[in-house]
């Protein structure tokens, strides 16, 4: 019976560090990327939103959902439009009647 407790402690050591090993990779790859600079997280965000979409306009607040800040939690939504309009982007404001105002950002051109 011992010999079967100790296998299941061992079992539960190795999944530990292995769950530890992972955690840790994890946050280094969370930390790099938010030390990545903007522009060049947004290019890559980009390159995956199809061009249809992007011709449509992008909102402001999709777009920093998926980005993170540098410290914690969202980028600041300055620096994305910042980050956009080098990237040669354009915001466009609408108002909709009762619907209220919205801002889309397109590629200009």
């Amino acid at each position: 019976m011992s010999a079967y407790i100790n296998s299941l402690n061992a079992d539960v050591a190795a999944n530990d560090a292995r769950r530890r090993a992972e955690q840790e990779q994890a946050n280094l790859q969370a930390a790099r990327e938010r030390l990545t600079p903007l522009e060049e997280r947004l290019t890559r965000l980009l390159a995956t939103i199809p061009i249809e979409l992007q011709r449509e306009g992008l909102s402001l607040a999709s777009l920093q959902a998926s980005l993170r800040g540098r410290s914690r939690g969202n980028c600041h939504p300055g620096e994305l439009g910042i980050a956009l309009r080098k990237l040669g982007y354009k915001r466009e404001r609408r108002w909709h009647g009762a619907a209220g105002f919205q801002a889309l950002w397109r590629m200009q051109g």
